[in-house]
């Protein structure tokens, strides 16, 4: 699987214009970054439960992590977790597979790296 790096209050027009200028320097192998504004965006992404949700997707076979199972396993709503769910897949971390009448959701990624810019714009 690849690794999610998250960046948090970074320029983003200066990291891309860095990976444009030197692709081979700046790529890193089976790597997905995804740009954050603060860490109030973070933590809407990454809530407690969203990581609780996540960890135990990406430890479990996709035969266990239905909606249904999911909100069984976690003590949690179906609702809850359905819409915790769209919120990960709206920002490209998990995936929903659809079999039927069964929802599926899996892990894109086993490791998520986070790092703050050295220096937050105002």
């Amino acid at each position: 699987m690849k690794t999610l790096v998250i960046r948090i209050g970074c320029d983003v027009k200066k990291e891309l214009k860095e990976v444009f200028e030197n692709p081979k320097q700046k790529a890193s192998p089976n790597t997905h970054t995804l740009f954050l504004k603060d860490s109030n965006e973070l933590y809407e992404i990454l809530s407690p439960k969203r990581l609780e949700l996540l960890r135990y997707i990406t430890n479990h076979s996709l035969e266990e992590n239905t909606i249904t199972e999911l909100a069984e396993k976690l003590n949690r709503r179906q609702e809850a977790i359905s819409r915790d769910a769209l919120l990960l897949v709206k920002y490209n971390i998990i995936q929903k597979i659809k079999d039927k009448q069964k929802v599926y959701v899996k892990a894109i990624y086993s490791a998520l790296d986070i790092k703050l810019a050295s220096a937050i714009a105002s």
